[in-house]
Order: structure tokens, then C-alpha cells, then sequence
């Protein structure tokens, strides 16, 4: 179909139900958006669950190939647990005022100023949206760490899985369970 037809159809329907068909469209395009949000807000979440995911299959990956390689410990399967997802924290703008009035006279016949502090969260562009500026982003924390292997019977090779899971991930030693594999 070329350019004129569309044109004309479109011009006739316009003719004939005028008001009403814009009225129609705008509530369709406020639809539309609305959509769009709600689809873009899952996404961001589906992406924090999918971050928080693969970090924990990273740790479970790097622990099993380095406690493996522990003297004794033979073959080693590695359950990590972590605490939330990825948290961001976002840099902060600080205003002090100074009161152009003083304070009354303390005791010793000083008069003091009084100082107003206000912090808020910086706003940045983003197309049409304003957005908080994120600073840095904290990776999970790791709440627990479960590791199943063969010479866990031996209480050296425990207490030597253990400790080096408590300083690869910064973790207490009660947090840790090694238990034998069948």
C-alpha cells in the first residue's frame, strides 16, 4: 500500500468517528506505557535475582576447586547461601547553613551559631527520568557455607576446609559446616 491510500483511509475513518478515535488511541498509548513500566520493573529484578545467582555459583565454583586441592580432602561439593541480593549505595549531597541569628549566650557569656544540615540523594539524567546516582554496588553476603567431602572423617582436613573457607569469604567458622560425602 503506498503513502495516499493510508492517508485516505485514515482520513475517512477520522471523518466519521472524529473525537472519539483520538480519545480512543490516547488511552491505548497511556496503556501501552503503563505497560512498559511494569515489564521494565520485573526486568530489574529478574537481573538482581540473576546477579545475586551466578555470584553464588562463582563462590560454590572457586570453593570446590580450591578445597579440593586441600590435602585429603578428596572430592568436594560446595552449597553456598547468601543473605539478600546486590545492594547499591548512592552518594549523598551534604548542605550546612549557617543562622544569620546567634544562639543566646551560654553560661560563660559566649554566644554560639547554630548550623543546619540537610543531606539528600543525587539526582541524575536519564532521558526523561531522573535516577539516584549509584556510588558503588555491595556484592551479597554470604550467610552460610555447607561443603560435603570424602575426608571429612579426618579432623585436620576439617579444621583445614574450614579455616580456608572462613578467610576466602570472610565468614565465622560457625557458619561453616563440612560433613563426609557417601
Amino acid at each position: 500500500m503506498d503513502s495516499k491510500k493510508i492517508i485516505d483511509i485514515l482520513r475517512k475513518v477520522f471523518e466519521k468517528s472524529g473525537f472519539n478515535l483520538i480519545v480512543i488511541i490516547g488511552f491505548a498509548g497511556i496503556i501501552l506505557l503503563s505497560f512498559d513500566e511494569i515489564f521494565t520493573q520485573e526486568k530489574k529484578t529478574e537481573q538482581t535475582v540473576c546477579h545475586a545467582d551466578t555470584y553464588r555459583r562463582y563462590i560454590e565454583e572457586t570453593l570446590t576447586e580450591l578445597l579440593s586441592s586441600v590435602h585429603g580432602a578428596g572430592q568436594v561439593k560446595v552449597m553456598v547461601t547468601l543473605e539478600s541480593g546486590e545492594e547499591n549505595v548512592y552518594a549523598w549531597q551534604e548542605k550546612t547553613t549557617q543562622d544569620v541569628k546567634t544562639v543566646a549566650a551560654d553560661v560563660n557569656g559566649q554566644q554560639s551559631d547554630r548550623y543546619t544540615y540537610e543531606n539528600e540523594i543525587v539526582m541524575v539524567s536519564d532521558g526523561n527520568d531522573k535516577k539516584a546516582l549509584v556510588e558503588k554496588t555491595l556484592q551479597p553476603t554470604v550467610q552460610g557455607v555447607v561443603v560435603v567431602c570424602a575426608g571429612a572423617d579426618d579432623i585436620k582436613v576439617v579444621s583445614d576446609i574450614t579455616d580456608a573457607v572462613s578467610v576466602a569469604l570472610n565468614v565465622s567458622s560457625n557458619r561453616i559446616c563440612v560433613i563426609k560425602m557417601k
